[in-house]
């Protein structure tokens, strides 16, 4: 039996979140300079993130994150535990390759922040799918009345 090792909720995204990453070379600080590439977001948890862009990159590498969840800017770092080259004949590829990154979350206060925001990021999308769903159903439901 295959089973999934992460123990914590994971956000599976429908339609992918940009966001931007920056590679961390020896020395920088978090903060230190601006995130330079274009990312898309499919997964997102306390722990970590799965994400595609077109840099091409190594596992254990550092990186730094610049999201926009529930109008919210914040930064956060972390490194790459996985990654695989993706099929460029795929249509649904929006990227070269896909990474899995865990982050380093040294505070309470960082914990609690990512906690926060993916929960109601997470909600969100849940509430805005059921409405989508209703509407539908609504305009369905006229379609019919009017035949």
């Amino acid at each position: 039996m295959n089973r999934d090792k992460r123990q914590v909720f994971r956000h599976q995204l429908s339609v992918p979140l940009a966001a931007k990453m920056r590679v961390i070379e020896a020395g920088d600080k978090p903060d230190s300079k601006e995130c330079n590439h274009k990312i898309y977001i499919h997964d997102i948890g306390l722990e970590g993130i799965g994400f595609s862009t077109d840099p091409e990159l190594t596992k254990h590498t550092d990186l730094e994150f610049e999201l926009k969840l529930n109008e919210t800017l914040f930064r956060v770092t972390g490194e790459v535990l996985w990654l695989k080259a993706n099929n460029p004949e795929d249509p649904n590829t929006r990227a070269s390759f896909s990474y899995g990154v865990k982050f380093y979350l040294k505070t309470e206060k960082q914990y609690s922040l990512v906690f926060q925001e993916v929960n109601r990021f997470a909600i969100k999308r849940h509430k805005r799918k059921q409405e989508i769903r209703q509407m539908m159903k609504e305009k369905l439901r006229q379609k019919g009345e009017t035949r």
